[in-house]
């Protein structure tokens, strides 16, 4: 086994779990209800395009009451994830000074709640709108910047369990159908990555102020961590280039949860949400097609 390659090991570690699971006689809805996964996560893993926790993969055993050869060999696969651990932390340990108390602190919260307004927030992005926006603003480490976003955005696949609220502007909606961009597909994209969350992820609720309803200013971007284990609550202010102040302070935080409350109060439901990213969805489909897609053909 130590001479495949880290994506060969986790190839042969879905093979194992898929069988397992057939043996089981469950399906993989049926199996990620019982794990607290969507079927699309399971899927995934059964495939090999993720790696996984090893306190899932020891439930995923327990369920599935697999036997003890069996489970030895898929334990042993799944330390492929350690070859990407010394590259990852070397990439963690150039990340700025700001990085790493929120991201720990992100890890931890049992709830999220997150507003943006012209943007998409950081853990909803996918990774070519990522690239995109940090180019725009002129950053030199783009791809730490992407990765290190990636990392944030995990958390919604790896904990699918918690109590993750967004709250967005119709703004940022819009932006996203007319703004200018040179690759058709990072906008269309989005939106239908934001439509697979807001459609799927059991603790994602995703919804937008509309501009009648919304207030004529808001202050920056914030969100609010809510803790489960008697850690203080907390908030912080973030732009695209980082965070801004990570405070932890009574004031800061009460102010941010009175903006919270208030901007929720007017947000559209996320069933009304869910159908204003279908409607541009069809907009960017009517508006962006590039010249050489036919009618019935799939945008990739």
């Amino acid at each position: 086994m130590s001479r495949l390659s880290v994506e060969a090991q986790l190839v042969e570690l879905g093979k194992l779990l898929v069988a397992a699971r057939v043996e089981g006689g469950l399906t993989q809805g049926e199996l990620g209800d019982a794990l607290g996964y969507t079927q699309p996560n399971i899927s995934k893993m059964e495939r090999g395009k993720t790696r996984i926790h090893p306190h899932l993969l020891d439930k995923w055993i327990d369920v599935l009451a697999v036997g003890p050869a069996e489970a030895a060999a898929m334990r042993q696969y799944n330390q492929a994830s350690r070859a990407d651990r010394v590259w990852n932390a070397r990439r963690l340990a150039a990340s700025p000074a700001w990085f790493h108390p929120v991201f720990e602190a992100e890890q931890e919260a049992a709830i999220i709640l997150k507003w943006t307004g012209e943007r998409i927030s950081g853990m909803l992005q996918t990774e070519d709108y990522m690239m995109e926006q940090f180019q725009a603003y002129g950053r030199t480490d783009v791809n730490n910047a992407v990765h290190e976003r990636k990392l944030r955005a995990k958390l919604l696949d790896d904990h699918p369990d918690r109590t993750y609220k967004f709250v967005l502007s119709e703004s940022a909606v819009h932006r996203l159908t007319r703004a200018r961009t040179d690759n058709p597909y990072v906008a269309l994209g989005q939106v239908r990555h934001l439509l697979g969350l807001a459609r799927n992820h059991p603790g994602a609720t995703i919804r937008f102020v509309p501009f009648e309803k919304g207030p004529l200013h808001v202050g920056p971007d914030f969100t609010i961590l809510q803790f489960a284990n008697n850690k203080l609550d907390r908030s912080f202010a973030e732009t695209s280039n980082g965070v801004q102040a990570f405070m932890n302070d009574t004031e800061t935080y009460d102010t941010d949860m009175q903006s919270w409350e208030s901007l929720s109060s007017v947000a559209l439901s996320a069933e009304e949400s869910a159908i204003l990213l279908e409607e541009a969805e069809a907009d960017l489909i009517s508006t962006r097609t590039p010249a050489a897609w036919r009618p019935g053909e799939p945008l990739r």
